[in-house]
């Protein structure tokens, strides 16, 4: 018979906000796991959002304030010298907010690794090259594609929307291109970018800084955004019933939290393009 000492620290963040009254509402919280003193996890496990209020529908999703507030509260209680674990399995989101939590994660002053648990897809993908070190199962999966939003209003109303776009896409690039091996090019990374390429963590190697691991992948994650891909793995797209079975909210109808995401990276254009 074996015995286990449980040996995990794990601390929840509970995230608030005023309202236009003052009033304090709950907007989502975070949970890391510590498995010593010198070491913390952040996971991000669900599809990335440009806000709190959207990511408080489900604890999976992951806004950029979730993750300041996370890193703030660990540099306040002098932890900003642990090493910080970061595991991504999110089939990607809103751009934006990708960028956002690219640039929060690059800013940390401790020693950084990345491990890619299953699938890195989209703006998801960047996120693990904030990291020092990137570690993957040979298995696993990186997506790259081009970055999509909505509009409305008039022609040049859309031609600044283009030009946020293209400007996304190049921060995009250059993220790949300053992590790129074997003499991958930017018109490579491009020409990925343009298709829609899916890769196993195996195949990114050849491209990318990416460490290998013998390891097998954790289950692949249901996301909500493989619905917008091109070509999206057809395993992907199963429906996992237990999906969000914890959260403390009701389940949100598919097609409404769709539309509440488009009208925020419609929202997040428009404020790029002010």
């Amino acid at each position: 018979m074996c015995h286990y000492k449980e040996v995990r620290k794990t601390k929840k963040y509970q995230f608030t906000q005023k309202d236009k009254t003052g009033a304090v509402k709950d907007c989502g919280y975070m949970i890391y796991d510590s498995t010593d003193d010198e070491s913390v996890e952040l996971r991000f496990y669900g599809d990335i959002c440009s806000a709190t209020w959207i990511s408080k529908w489900y604890k999976e999703d992951k806004a950029p304030q979730d993750v300041v507030d996370f890193l703030a509260e660990l540099t306040a209680e002098g932890g900003s010298h642990k090493k910080l674990n970061v595991y991504v399995n999110s089939g990607g989101g809103d751009v934006f907010g990708g960028l956002a939590i690219y640039s929060i994660i690059s800013r940390y002053p401790g020693e950084k690794i990345a491990h890619i648990d299953g699938i890195a897809a989209s703006i998801a993908g960047i996120i693990p090259f904030a990291c020092d070190k990137v570690v993957a199962p040979k298995y696993a999966q990186l997506m790259l594609h081009k970055p999509w939003s909505s509009c409305w209003g008039n022609a040049n109303d859309f031609k600044k929307a283009i030009e946020a776009l293209n400007t996304c896409e190049q921060s995009i690039i250059n993220v790949y291109k300053a992590h790129a091996v074997n003499g991958t090019t930017e018109d490579k990374i491009r020409s990925m970018i343009d298709r829609e390429t899916w890769l196993t963590a195996e195949q990114a190697a050849e491209y990318f800084d990416i460490e290998l691991l013998d390891t097998e992948p954790v289950a692949a994650c249901i996301s909500d955004s493989y619905k917008m891909y091109k070509h999206t793995p057809e395993a992907l797209m199963k429906e996992d019933p237990n999906k969000h079975s914890e959260s403390p909210e009701p389940k949100e109808d598919e097609a409404l939290k769709n539309q509440k995401r488009k009208l925020q990276m419609s929202l997040d254009v428009l404020r790029l393009l002010k």
